[in-house]
C-alpha cells in the first residue's frame, strides 16, 4: 500500500481530503507505471473510476498532482531523522543503518515520486514542478552528514571517502523505490546495501598492486581500449551526426518516451524536413545510439568476468569498467539509469534489458563462485548480491564534485570490496 493510499483510507480525514488523497493516489498509481509525459488526466480518472471532469473540482492539471505527489515524499523525508536522531546510544554504524532503512522504506512506498524525479519534465512545465523534483529537506541531510563524519571519525584513515560514501549511501536510499522495483522489503535492501559499503564483500582482498596486475584487470583494459572516442559535434559536422547527439541528449534529459522528433531537431538545429531526410525514425536513432554502447560495454564486462581465476579481482575489474562507462558514456547511461527506463515498446529498449539481464546472470555466477570458493562474503544470496553489486557500481560518482574514474575506483576498492568499517 502506497503511503498515498494509506492516507487515504485515515478514518480521520474529512470528506474532501479523502477525495483529495484519492485522486493522488490514483495518479501515483498512473505516474508511477507510465512516467510524467505518459500519464493524462483522462488515465487518472478511469483508475479511480470517474469522469476527467470531476478531477477538475481538486486539481487543475496533471502538473498540480505531481506537485503534490513530490511536496508529500519532500514532507514525509523530513521526518526520515527522527528514528535514528533518537538513538542516541547507537554507535554511528548503527544509525547509519537505520537511516538508509528510513530513507529506503519512503522511497519504496513513494515510487511515483521518485520515478517523477527520474527524468526532466517537458519544457512546457513550469518552474514549480521543476522545483519539486529538487529535494529539500534539511533535517534528513544534515542527519547524513552527522551520522556518516561520526562513522569516519572512528576510522581516520578513511576520511577522505566519507563524502563519496554520504554521497553513496544517500542516492542508493532515495532511489531505491526505481532501481528496485519488484522488491517491497526495505530491510533487506537497505541492509544489503550497508552490508556491500560498510563491510565489503571481499573475504580477502589483494593489495592494489595485485588487483592492477591481475589478469581480469588487464583483459578489462584491453577491451576499454577499442571504446570509441566520440568526435565533438559543432554546427559545421555532418548533420546525421549532429542529429544523433541531439537525439542522445534529448533522450537522456526526458527519457525516450517524452523526447520528441521536434525537441530532437531543435537541439541539432535543423529542420524537420531536413531530419526525416536523414534517419527514419525516432525509435532508428535510438537503435543507434544504444546498439554500440551496448555492444563496447558487453565485451569489456564479459572480459572483466571471466578472466583470471580470483573472484575479488574480477569484481574489481567490472567496477573499473563501469565507473568508465557512467563517464564516458555518460548519456547513454542516463537514458537506461533505471529499470523505469526500459518500461518502452521500443525494441531497441528491450534489446538493452535483455543483454543487461545476461550480464546480470553472469556477475551471479560470478558471485556464487566466490562465495563457494570462501573468496566472496555471503551477504546474500547471489542472485540479490548481484543486482545490489551491480547498483553500487553504476551510481554516478562523477556528479560528485567531479570525481574522476581513479578516485571512484579507489573508492570502491575501499569500500565495496574491503569494507569503509573493515578495511
Amino acid at each position: 500500500m502506497s503511503s498515498l493510499r494509506a492516507r487515504a483510507d485515515d478514518p480521520g480525514s474529512t470528506a474532501p481530503e479523502r477525495r483529495i488523497d484519492e485522486v493522488r493516489a490514483a495518479a501515483a498509481a498512473v505516474f508511477e507505471q507510465r512516467g510524467y509525459s505518459g500519464t493524462t488526466m483522462a488515465l487518472i480518472a478511469d483508475e479511480i473510476g470517474v469522469l476527467p471532469g470531476s478531477l477538475y473540482h481538486h486539481f487543475r492539471s496533471k502538473e498540480e498532482i505531481a506537485v503534490a505527489i513530490l511536496q508529500r515524499f519532500e514532507q514525509d523525508l523530513g521526518t526520515a531523522s527522527v528514528k535514528p536522531a533518537r538513538a542516541a546510544d547507537a554507535d554511528p554504524e548503527q544509525r547509519l543503518r537505520l537511516l538508509m532503512h528510513e530513507v529506503v522504506s519512503l522511497s519504496l512506498r513513494n515510487r511515483a515520486a521518485v520515478r517523477l524525479r527520474v527524468f526532466e519534465p517537458p519544457a512546457v512545465t513550469t518552474e514549480r514542478l521543476r522545483d519539486a523534483r529538487r529535494i529539500h529537506a534539511p533535517a534528513l541531510e544534515q542527519a547524513w552528514r552527522t551520522t556518516v563524519d561520526d562513522l569516519a571519525r572512528d576510522r581516520p584513515d578513511r576520511a577522505g571517502d566519507a563524502r563519496l560514501l554520504r554521497f553513496a549511501v544517500k542516492s542508493l536510499a532515495l532511489d531505491a523505490g526505481a532501481q528496485f522495483p519488484d522488491d517491497p522489503d526495505p530491510s533487506s535492501i537497505a541492509g544489503l546495501l550497508a552490508d556491500l559499503l560498510l563491510t565489503g564483500v571481499a573475504a580477502g582482498c589483494p593489495d592494489d598492486e595485485d588487483l592492477d596486475r591481475s589478469d581480469a584487470v588487464r583483459a578489462a583494459d584491453d577491451a576499454m581500449a577499442t571504446w570509441p572516442r566520440r568526435p565533438a559535434t559543432t554546427a559545421g559536422s555532418d548533420v546525421r551526426g549532429r542529429i544523433i547527439a541531439a537525439a542522445r541528449t534529448a533522450f537522456a534529459r526526458h527519457g525516450f518516451e517524452a523526447a520528441t522528433i521536434r525537441d530532437i531537431a531543435g537541439l541539432a538545429e535543423v529542420r524537420m524536413a531536413t531530419l526525416y531526410r536523414r534517419v527514419e525514425s525516432k525509435e532508428a536513432i535510438l537503435a543507434d545510439v544504444v546498439a554500440g554502447f551496448s555492444t563496447d560495454l558487453g565485451r569489456a564486462v564479459r572480459a572483466a568476468l571471466t578472466n583470471g581465476d580470483c573472484p575479488v579481482a574480477s569484481l574489481d575489474a567490472l567496477a573499473k569498467v563501469l565507473t568508465r562507462a557512467r563517464r564516458g558514456f555518460r548519456e547513454e547511461s542516463d537514458i537506461m539509469r533505471f529499470g523505469y527506463a526500459l518500461d518502452s515498446h521500443a525494441a531497441p529498449l528491450r534489446a538493452y534489458a535483455a543483454e543487461t539481464d545476461d550480464r546480470l546472470r553472469l556477475l551471479e555466477g560470478l558471485l556464487a563462485d566466490g562465495m563457494a570458493r570462501g573468496s566472496l562474503r555471503r551477504l546474500a544470496e547471489p542472485q540479490a548480491a548481484a543486482r545490489q553489486v551491480r547498483v553500487c557500481l553504476w551510481l554516478p560518482y562523477q556528479d560528485f564534485g567531479r570525481t574522476s574514474e581513479r578516485r571512484a575506483h579507489a573508492f570502491l576498492r575501499r569500500t565495496l570490496l574491503r569494507g569503509f568499517v573493515n578495511g
